[in-house]
């Protein structure tokens, strides 16, 4: 024996033994979980039997003990599963940081001996990316947090192992070189399965691990792993992210149930459980909520889509349904001023009954009598700045901001109303703008619409009780523009299989309907099956969904499935057709010819086909499909075989992926692949020579691991029989830089962007407004009124002067801070401090329509997760990220963004950017505390809100305990909001531009800020204050009926700083010293 065959041999006996140990752990993990999973399950049942609906403690043991025991059962499941294969490959490296050799073992799950000695390291996990990103060498990985940690790769290795025993090793620089992944592919279907983790290939890793916060398309060709890479995003996700990711946070969407059947057999090996799963149309089923009848309407499958009406699919559709929207809200919203003259409400005693009465004799308001409720720019100002809020949700928020400016005269200086007067007036004009619940049916206003576009000339059929795809989209889309008031959480990221089988209606639909989501979505144009419909390219759907400098769109171009020989014959079929496919570039495996052949007569086709399927399972295939052109061919060919030979469940509403031979329509076997495939009779008349039929047979062909055949009687398709065109082409790849075609989002009626004074009606809303409705309204509210007749509600109390902070603040003064003292007139037209034209001053009262958020958002504030970095406290919930950075022993900079990213920027006006030392952290099952000498800060987990206490502990503000921030992002129309809790009797000031007069701001609501001159600045009486580090206006409100709150307009970040003190001067000494003043 050589010298290197006896290393060999040393090495082998080594990596037996170690398999051994590994097992041994295995098997001991095996039997402590299953031990413990049987004595949480006796738990679980005599809690079940003692337990009594009133009894909190044990309900809260009792979940307690679930949960633990579906982990612990999980754990076992894996455990068990490792017992085969515990690991695939190995990574020997030198760590910089440790300074030390490291060998860590990868397996398809993590297996530990205990808490700290992990033997075996799941795929998923950070370093791992090691063994399928990089060649030997130095290199390095990347760690949550976005760091990376750097290594010297020293060597690889891939293992097979079956069944708990060593078949072979192998040491690769590349460890998935084309020699191994070719040993893999010529196994058959459930095999390869098994093989996918170790297989992962360089490309695929790079999708697999990419951030979930942002949107991805992948093309991929066939056989390229697309809905396999996937499946393992989800997995890698869940384990990476499993702090902000839950299970049911996404939705895989397929193209049909029998993937989707595959695709949940499936993720359990993945150790994924719990992720939703459904067609397109059982999404869109889901986004109509309850107004989705399942007895009375049904849904149209997919194969059976009406193909004259292709334009459905198109976003030129989604445009026209846009429209339809927008002339039924001008229809359906009065847009003219709603006046209150107090003479139509008089409380009195008249023929002999008391009550309230109009005494205006039919004459018009004397100058001065009508109050302006609501005016019409007021009005048409709020449509246009809230386009994404429902029709319902604008006339209820109409509705709503109508009586408070009716409470509002009510609590003004000018007429006083009696409680039966105030009672009468609320009463005449409740729902002025509409019904609190739209009561017209949505599929009325589908029909409408329909009907709207078959008089232009449109080929398109109604349906009745029967709804395809593009269908309930427009259906899903109506309820949300016009029905929804309350806003759902769906899910935080969906995964579109087979996405180019949908036309782009569907996706402009979906981000209309589902907020705060990232997407995955994988598919191939060249085989998009649904001729007219669907995506012949991806630029649309990159305009429209890969806007962020993060977004991705990548190319699989490997194809992994397919033989040589058959990838060859597939690629031919392409070639007839008149478009640019992309290329596909095969694994180097060769296999047997495709097989042609004709038969004299249908029973001679199916007793070949027979004799064909049978010989392949004699070869040891396990997985066969013979593929029909339509359902009603799958059928019936189903039952001339089942007198021949077992055939798989032949019923598309029960089949589901399995061994043995399944006869399917080729629609139904997207996303799907087998050890062979035969074509059933591609005849000329089934299969036309055009572009929608090539794709459709090369999805036929491409579904075959390792053979192909295609039998035939009559004529044969020219897809196959013809001579392949001979043309010039181009590779889509070269055309990535082509100008995207511009889409226009949420998208208002044209009328709407005229100026107010030169507005009219469109003639296509005209007939909405009734007589009859304009009678149902008070004389006051349909009479235009001359401007002199019109007062405006009350103001509150003007501006007064407050004391000097304190004397020693002159100080602060020499070094650009100016002591109060001077007239307001001063104050406001210094050069620097004067407001440009249109923004508002400070101490203005802002109007109504400033003090609320558009519609009624709902936010989840709970902190989900938290991390100390170099810039402070991170404390993530699934609407935002919080940062708390202590600037001072008693200042601390606290900001918000909505989303994950957090931004590095400082506001222009912050001369200080750092952090102070020695802050202590501490974190309780309820809440995190981060506190310094002078301050501290108390986060409760459930609902986000902060309680800022001194250092002693003693309460000086908290924020509100639900939803405390929001911010609403609406381009310009942006805005932050900070709601807050304060204490009873505290009073409030803000002080004016370089320490001029200050303003009170207790039972008010006014501008604080004061025109980019001075950052605005909040002082309390109860020892704090609060800098609002924004050059835009700033509104601080203490009116009852909008909350306690600060809100930064035009602002997509809550930031400020948080200053405690003894003293004013105290407070206002630290604001200098943070806008660098002192």
């Amino acid at each position: 024996m050589d010298l290197e065959s006896k290393k060999a041999g040393q090495e082998r006996r080594k990596e037996e033994a170690h398999l051994e140990e590994t097992l041994a752990v295995v098997r001991a993990n095996v039997e402590t979980y299953s031990a413990e999973v049987s004595r949480m399950k006796g738990d679980i049942d005599e809690m079940l039997e003692h337990f009594h609906d009133n009894d909190v403690e044990v309900l809260t043991i009792l979940n307690n003990t679930i949960t633990l025991h579906d982990h612990m059962k999980r754990a076992l499941e894996r455990n068990e599963r490792a017992l085969k294969k515990p690991y695939f490959g190995r990574i020997v490296f030198q760590d910089y940081s440790l300074k030390k050799q490291e060998t860590l073992y990868i397996g398809k799950g993590g297996i530990s001996k205990d808490a700290t000695h992990w033997v075996v390291v799941d795929w998923r996990a950070p370093v791992a990316n090691a063994y399928y990103e990089n060649g030997l060498g130095k290199c390095s990985y990347p760690v949550p947090g976005g760091g990376r940690v750097k290594i010297d790769l020293k060597g690889k290795r891939t293992y097979e192992i079956e069944d708990g025993k060593l078949l072979d090793f192998y040491d690769s620089e590349v460890v998935t070189n084309d020699d191994l992944l070719t040993k893999y592919l010529a196994k058959n279907k459930q095999a390869v399965l098994g093989e996918i983790i170790a297989t992962i290939q360089k490309e695929q890793n790079d999708i697999i691990r990419r951030s979930p916060y942002h949107n991805m398309i992948v093309q991929g060709v066939a056989g390229s792993g697309k809905t396999t890479v996937a499946m393992h995003r989800i997995s890698y996700i869940l384990y990476n992210y499993q702090e902000r990711f839950r299970p049911e946070d996404f939705y895989i969407v397929g193209s049909n149930r029998i993937l989707l059947e595959y695709i949940t057999g499936v993720l359990p090996d993945l150790d994924v459980y719990g992720v939703r799963q459904m067609t397109m149309e059982q999404l869109f089923v889901r986004l109509l909520y309850e107004d989705w009848d399942g007895e009375k309407y049904r849904i149209r499958p997919a194969d059976q889509v009406d193909r004259a009406g292709w334009e459905r699919g198109t976003s030129e559709w989604f445009e026209a349904l846009d429209a339809f929207c927008g002339a039924l809200e001008w229809e359906v919203i009065p847009r003219g001023s709603i006046y209150l003259n107090p003479k139509q409400f008089v409380e009195g005693f008249k023929d002999g009954k008391t009550g309230v009465f109009d005494e205006t004799g039919g004459k018009p308001p004397a100058p001065g009598e009508a109050v302006e409720l609501m005016s019409r720019d007021a009005v048409e100002r709020y449509i246009r700045q809230n386009p994404s809020i429902s029709v319902q949700s604008k006339i209820n928020m109409l509705n709503e901001r109508l009586e408070i400016k009716i409470k509002e005269e009510f609590l003004g200086k000018g007429v006083k109303y009696t409680e039966k007067e105030r009672k009468a007036i609320l009463k005449a004009y409740r729902g002025r703008y509409g019904k609190k619940v739209w009561k017209r049916s949505i599929y009325d206003l589908y029909r409408e619409f329909l009907e709207q576009q078959r008089e232009k000339g449109v080929n398109v059929q109604i349906p009745d009780r029967e709804f395809d795809v593009y269908d309930l989209a427009a259906l899903a889309y109506l309820y949300r523009r016009i029905k929804e008031t309350e806003v759902i959480s769906e899910a935080h990221h969906v995964v579109i299989d087979e996405a180019q089988d949908f036309g782009m209606l569907v996706y402009r639909v979906l981000d209309s309907c589902i907020r705060e989501c990232t997407y995955t979505i994988m598919g191939d144009v060249s085989q998009n099956i649904h001729f007219g419909y669907g995506l012949n390219d991806w630029e649309e759907l990159k305009s429209l969904l890969l806007s962020g400098d993060r977004d991705y769109f990548g190319i699989l171009k490997k194809s992994y499935r397919n033989t040589v020989e058959i990838s060859e014959f597939a690629a031919r079929i392409l070639e007839h057709g008149s478009f640019t496919p992309y290329s596909a570039e095969p694994i180097i495996r060769h296999g047997d010819p495709v097989r042609v052949l004709k038969t004299e007569n249908r029973s001679g086709l199916i007793r070949k086909c027979t004799e064909i399927c049978q010989g392949w399972q004699e070869k040891g295939f396990d997985t066969i499909a013979v593929i029909c052109r339509n359902r009603e061919e799958a059928s019936r060919t189903a039952g001339e075989l089942r007198n021949l030979m077992p055939v798989a469940e032949s019923d598309l509403e029960k089949a589901v992926f399995q061994s043995g031979v399944m006869v399917l329509p080729v629609e139904f076997t997207k996303g799907l692949e087998f050890d062979a495939v035969l074509i059933l009779d591609p005849t000329r008349q089934e299969y036309p020579s055009d572009d929608g039929n090539a794709k459709l047979l090369y999805v036929a062909a491409t579904r075959a691991l390792h053979e192909l055949c295609v039998l035939y009687e009559g004529d044969l398709t020219g897809l196959i029989a013809d001579p392949v065109p001979v043309s010039p082409t181009v590779p889509p790849e070269s055309l990535q830089n082509k100008k995207r075609i511009s889409i226009v989002r949420n998208k208002i009626p044209e009328q709407e962007q005229l100026p107010a004074a030169q507005k009219e009606r469109p003639s296509a809303a005209q007939p909405g407004r009734s007589l009859a409705a304009q009678k149902e309204q008070p004389p006051a509210a349909r009479r235009e009124r001359p401007s002199a007749a019109i007062r405006r509600p009350a103001a509150a109390a003007s501006q007064v002067p407050v004391r000097k902070p304190y004397e020693s603040y002159a100080e602060a003064a020499k070094r650009g801070v100016r002591t109060a003292g001077q007239s307001a007139g001063a104050g406001r037209n210094a050069a620097a401090g004067c407001p440009s034209a249109g923004v508002p001053a400070f101490g203005d009262m802002p109007s109504a329509d400033h003090l609320r958020p558009a519609g009624r958002p709902r936010t989840d504030l709970a902190v989900r997760w938290s991390a100390m970095n170099a810039d402070g406290l991170y404390l993530q919930s699934r609407y935002g990220v919080l940062r708390l950075c202590p600037v001072g022993s008693a200042i601390v900079r606290v900001t918000f963004v909505k989303g994950s990213q957090m931004t590095q920027s400082v506001c222009p006006g912050i001369a200080v950017n750092r952090m102070e030392k020695g802050w202590k952290l501490r974190d309780t099952r309820t809440a995190v505390e981060f506190s310094g000498k002078e301050l501290c800060l108390q986060v409760d987990k459930a609902s986000g809100a902060i309680r800022y206490l001194t250092g002693e502990k003693k309460p000086l503000l908290a924020e509100r305990g639900k939803d405390c921030r929001l911010i609403e992002d609406g381009g310009a129309l942006a805005r932050s909001w900070l709601y807050l809790d304060r204490t009873k009797g505290e009073k409030l000031y803000a002080p004016g531009v370089r320490g001029e007069k200050g303003i009170p701001l207790n039972g008010s609501a006014r501008y604080i800020s004061h025109g980019g001159a001075e950052l605005p600045l909040l002082l309390s009486e109860n020892g704090y204050g609060m800098l609002i580090a924004s050059k835009n206006p700033v509104i601080s409100c203490d009116i009852p009926l909008y909350g306690a709150c600060l809100c930064a307009e035009g602002e997509r970040m809550l930031d400020f700083y948080f200053i405690a003190g003894k003293s004013q001067l105290t407070i206002m000494n630290a604001y200098a010293y943070l806008c660098g003043l002192i």
